[in-house]
């Protein structure tokens, strides 16, 4: 039996949150090779031994990874042109490997300490983030989807025209100009603290944040937030709170940020569009 189970190939996936962000297609090359179709939940687990309840859900002649997928890109980091591999060991339940944009594995790791670039480790002190707990943060604070500015040529823009109706795709151009900085963040808990900022889209447009922004919603009104940058380069911004609190966000909203200029610094203002 194990023998069997071995012939069925390992499958992978790049990661791209507008594709993939609330639920990823499984292959159907890969489900022709199973025994019995896969459905009901399965277990995504990591070499830690950690594991992540996933429901598969069926559509027509497609399967997919659906409640429970969501999590699992937020608790392993999975950030835009990631390399996932996905190994069969059982009927339900799948060995995944994340190769980061180092080509190396990226490991799981404890959240680490937040720390000002350059300066000492500190706690949160924006009355936005009061309840915004170290110990907490795994479930209380917001690791976003890390769906950053989509590099696409001509070839890529049919293929994402081709995917559009399977994989609800975000129409960016109808929101923003294009030319500006921007990502995409979804919510992930109706106490949302810092906003995460994908170290994809600042390293595509080679930005380096402000220490002070303001968020800037559809109305014009404002919120100052505090850049704080971790001890391994992560980059959160705290403030964010009362911007979704005011708007009543609620888990898997969604919302465009774009990164404008102001008093010559790009992305001393970030706009932010909710879809």
């Amino acid at each position: 039996m194990e023998n069997a189970l071995r012939k069925i190939p390992d499958f992978f996936k790049v990661y791209r949150p507008e594709y993939s962000s609330r639920r990823m297609r499984i292959p159907r090359d890969f489900l022709a090779q199973l025994d019995r179709p896969l459905s009901g939940e399965i277990l995504l687990r990591r070499c830690t031994g950690r594991h992540w309840r996933v429901k598969v859900i069926l559509e027509a002649q497609d399967a997919y990874f659906d409640d429970g997928w969501q999590e699992f890109v937020r608790d392993n980091l999975v950030e835009i042109n990631d390399f996932m591999v996905f190994s069969y060991r059982s009927h339900g339940v799948f060995s995944v490997v994340v190769y980061g944009h180092s080509a190396c594995e990226k490991k799981e790791c404890p959240i680490p300490e937040e720390v000002e670039e350059g300066g000492e480790a500190q706690e949160l002190d924006s009355d936005d983030d009061e309840n915004y707990e170290g110990e907490e943060e795994d479930e209380e604070e917001e690791e976003e989807e890390h769906e950053a500015r989509r590099k696409q040529s001509k070839k890529e823009g049919n293929t994402v025209k081709r995917k559009a109706a399977d994989e609800d795709p975000i129409d960016v151009e109808r929101y923003i100009n294009t030319k500006n900085p921007y990502f995409v963040t979804m919510i992930r808990n109706r106490r949302s603290a810092p906003l995460y900022v994908p170290c994809t889209a600042l390293n595509d447009y080679e930005l380096k944040l402000p220490l002070a922004v303001e968020f800037q919603d559809p109305n014009g009104r404002t919120w100052r937030g505090k850049v704080k940058v971790w001890k391994d380069g992560r980059t959160w911004i705290s403030g964010w709170k009362a911007l979704c609190r005011h708007h009543n966000l609620k888990k898997n909203d969604r919302c465009i940020c774009e990164l404008l200029e102001k008093d010559g610094v790009t992305g001393r203002i970030i706009k932010v569009h909710i879809l």
